[in-house]
């Protein structure tokens, strides 16, 4: 049976060669993967000049310049196009899908963050407005997809929760038993928007010990070696293998998501699924609305922050049969959930 044509708009960058994909960023390559099954996928994304570690044999993938799609695709009504989230490279291409006249059915757009609070944490309130201005134009003209409903100015869209996990994170082999050394971790990019800076700053600050335990914190992530004085404060560079970073996970006993702006961030989803509490920070208050257990609010100061690992310590066999209820999304729903919404 002959595959439909889905054009693939990404902001990240991507090395295609001898039919290997190198990539960088794990959720995008998931999302193209899983359209594999359905579609025949055409990947317009900035490319790397060099190999990178993640890799994997993609057959039958297209990773080309636009323009060299245009001839093909232009008069196709079995072409769908789908922009991965709204950055100046995709709003580029969407405006010259809109020239071209394509019609909005053919055209979607999946949001992963909220992208009025990454751009304003970045250029300021330029940074907002630039963004109000792509996103007005680009979610008119588009079927929106949003990974959650608490963006800003988020209107008419249709919810499409993303997942990594599988058998393998679901698997029961994690350790339930907790001693006097108290293990924090973040897993994600050393970046502004994400915190870990202010995560560094608090835990600098606040007491090592609570009462009998002794606090330590592992920060995975780092594109390059860095070194902090303090000896209770550890860093990895990124971590891109699955058996790897589950044995990080299991570990440690609580995982800390000290980011400004989220969207339905994967490593909460991984955190649980290995039955480690979760704390975030009030800036992303409203993931405890999407897993009101196993999910912590805290200040972003020292005092609260101290105050929040001590109930979850207080309280650590009830939270952990609590986090065992919970019905996390799997990768095979999103699988799925993403084929129906792009059904023509």
């Amino acid at each position: 049976m002959k595959k439909d044509n889905i054009s693939v708009f990404s902001n990240d960058n991507f090395y295609y060669k001898n039919q290997i994909l190198h990539y960088q960023n794990k959720n995008t390559f998931t999302l193209i993967n899983l359209l594999r099954n359905k579609f025949r996928v055409n990947l317009i994304s900035r490319k790397d000049k060099f190999k990178t570690i993640n890799k994997k044999k993609f057959l039958n993938l297209n990773h080309e310049n636009f323009f060299s799609l245009i001839k093909k695709i232009i008069y196709k009504e079995n072409y769908r196009f789908l922009f991965i989230s709204i950055t100046p490279f995709n709003f580029f291409y969407f405006l010259i899908l809109k020239i071209l006249f394509i019609k909005k059915e053919r055209i979607y757009l999946f949001l992963r963050s909220d992208g009025f609070k990454e751009y304003q944490i970045k250029f300021s309130y330029f940074g907002y407005f630039f963004y109000f201005f792509m996103f007005k134009i680009f979610c008119s003209s588009s079927n929106v997809l949003s990974c959650s409903r608490y963006f800003k100015r988020l209107k008419d869209f249709k919810i499409l929760l993303p997942s990594e996990l599988d058998k393998f994170w679901l698997k029961k082999d994690f350790n339930k038993k907790i001693n006097k050394k108290i293990s924090l971790l973040y897993v994600g990019r050393f970046r502004q928007e994400k915190g870990y800076l202010s995560l560094i700053s608090i835990f600098k600050k606040m007491n090592k010990r609570l009462e009998d335990y002794h606090l330590s914190l592992t920060l995975v992530g780092a594109e390059k070696k860095e070194r902090l004085k303090d000896k209770n404060i550890r860093i990895i560079k990124q971590v891109n293998n699955n058996k790897k970073l589950k044995k990080i996970y299991d570990s440690h006993q609580i995982f800390i998501l000290p980011s400004y702006t989220e969207g339905y961030p994967q490593v909460i989803l991984e955190s649980l699924s290995r039955k480690k509490p979760v704390i975030i920070f009030n800036e992303i208050k409203f993931l405890k609305k999407i897993y009101p257990k196993g999910l912590f609010v805290s200040e972003r100061n020292e005092i609260d922050f101290t105050r929040t690992i001590k109930h979850i310590l207080s309280h650590y066999k009830k939270i952990i049969n609590e986090i065992n209820k919970i019905n996390l999304t799997s990768k095979n729903n999103f699988k799925l959930n993403l084929i129906k919404q792009l059904q023509l």
